[in-house]
């Protein structure tokens, strides 16, 4: 067994689902050591549109309905990526010089407030960065994302209120474009058309991220039936009004190639496109093998293959649940407070852990000493009795069976003694590293892999004077030694805390 692998097992990463949640039904992807489990439940009409809860009573029974679905344990938390409708969410690239990179946050986050589609206060905005251009000798391309905050606080409350645990929210676009990415063979850069339920769905993907989408719902009216006639008229416009967009706001960029998504209708979609465009249109199928070219994720399974469209959304977002959470740094329209509701549950599920591997440890040490003790005392009385009959023992092979097994008997000892001080005992390490970080140091994660090699710590501290004066306490303390604490590692969080790495060893 690996040595990885065995981290793994002492510190499991959570589970996390995708749930997609569109006007029409909720759909749940959890994928798990390659296997994959879908769950869906179609909505009541009325219970959400336009991507806004319209009747609070049926989503909640909803939710409630389909996490009995996922598991039977009542109490369970279930973490999941919670994939919203494009509808109401805003998206723009912006570009900064390549000096920013130094202090990218905060950059990033003033140009967010500049070019918010309303009022900041009243929005979650968050980025991400997509690309590189050589324009003015050098500049980053950043994806920024908008949404009502009202629209996403209703959504959290009542999926908190059915005990599911919100680990980051995104939007369908940004879902696809990370399945996709999974995909080889595909063009630099290419328009996706996802066809849903609710309305049309166009993405323009460069470099394997998303640059823009442009979501147009279906026309309102009595009728649920729509005519293949408004669906052409549909289509030609707003194909050409995302091909107008790409090409002004990215002239460099040959848009060659349409990516077609749709549960139905492919045919006639198809031909509508070639027909008025000179764009080759792809019918996009799954392949039984997808993997992130960063190495973040990847997924074997044969299902994939006859995977429809639409379920690729909340596949993508269950993909997303794969990246380990030190490494996601994705756009996310949650507030902070949701994210740190997480990192509280991951703290509280590795105490857990820890404290069942401390009384597992102690039970087995306790049960090998009573063996042991037994053992011991049973060869110590045979000993004696031996030693006792051995003036009427004249032989002297006896005697030397009997010196054999003294021998051995201190060989056994020897043992006994050489594995009980093998055995570490982490338990006082983890309280005084507790009790040196006090109450302005929030521990994220503690990385151990033997006592001889340096441990790194993982934390938050309100202000830098908390940094270092934790160093200054782990310098003080004759446990610690080769304290390192790299200066260029300290950079701010979401929260305003400090997020900070130091390393040390254990003497």
């Amino acid at each position: 067994m690996s040595f990885k692998r065995i981290l793994t097992i002492l510190n499991p990463q959570l589970p996390i689902g995708g749930l997609e949640i569109s006007d029409s039904a909720l759909k749940f992807v959890l994928i798990k050591e390659n296997k994959l489990n879908f769950i869906s439940l179609n909505l009541p009409i009325g219970t959400i549109e336009e991507g806004k809860i319209k009747n609070k009573e049926n989503f909640k029974a909803a939710l409630s309905k389909l996490r009995s679905q996922i598991t039977f344990r009542t109490k369970k938390k279930i973490y999941i990526i919670v994939n919203i409708p494009d509808i109401d969410v805003y998206t723009q690239v912006f570009n900064l010089p390549l000096v920013a990179i130094d202090n990218l946050e905060e950059a990033a986050g003033l140009n967010l407030q500049m070019i918010s589609p309303i009022d900041f206060s009243s929005v979650y905005a968050d980025w991400q960065r997509v690309g590189e251009t050589d324009i003015d000798g050098g500049q980053l391309e950043i994806l920024g994302a908008f949404i009502p905050n009202k629209i996403v606080d209703e959504f959290v409350q009542h999926l908190k209120e059915t005990n599911f645990v919100v680990v980051a929210i995104e939007f369908s676009a940004l879902a696809l474009s990370r399945l996709f990415s999974g995909l080889v063979n595909l063009p630099n850069s290419f328009l996706l058309l996802h066809l849903t339920g609710s309305g049309l769905n166009f993405c323009f993907i460069k470099n394997r991220n998303l640059y823009f989408n442009h979501f147009i719902p279906w026309p309102a009216g009595e009728e649920r039936q729509i005519s293949l006639a408004v669906i052409k008229e549909i289509i030609i416009r707003e194909t050409q009004k995302v091909l107008n967009f790409a090409g002004s706001h990215w002239p460099e960029t040959q848009i060659n190639t349409l990516l077609l998504a749709a549960p139905a209708l492919e045919e006639k979609i198809t031909q509508i496109i070639t027909e008025n465009f000179t764009l080759a249109v792809q019918k996009l199928t799954l392949p039984r093998e997808l993997k992130n070219v960063n190495g973040q994720w990847s997924l074997v399974n044969s299902q994939l293959s006859t995977l429809t469209s639409d379920w690729f959304s909340a596949l993508g977002s269950a993909l997303r649940g794969l990246i380990p959470r030190s490494k996601d740094i994705i756009i996310s329209l949650a507030s902070t407070g949701t994210e740190e509701e997480f990192h509280q549950h991951q703290i509280i599920n590795f105490i857990k852990i820890w404290r069942n591997i401390a009384l597992t440890s102690l039970s087995f040490i306790f049960i090998a000493f009573i063996v042991v003790d037994g053992f011991l005392m049973k060869t110590a009385n045979s000993l004696n009795n031996q030693l006792a009959n051995l003036a009427n023992l004249p032989e002297l092979g006896e005697v030397n069976k009997l010196q054999e097994e003294a021998k051995e008997f201190n060989e056994r000892v020897e043992l006994g003694l050489q594995v009980k001080n093998q055995i570490y005992n982490w338990s006082p390490f983890f309280e005084k590293i507790k009790n040196l970080a006090g109450n302005d140091i929030v521990i994220e994660r503690i990385f151990i892999q033997s006592q001889e090699t340096p441990i790194l710590f993982n934390g938050r501290a309100t202000d830098e004077k908390a940094i270092i004066d934790f160093k200054t306490k782990l310098e003080q303390d004759s446990q610690f030694k080769d304290i390192n604490l790299p200066l260029a590692g300290i950079t701010p969080a979401a929260d305003g805390k400090l997020k900070f790495s130091i390393t040390f060893k254990i003497k």
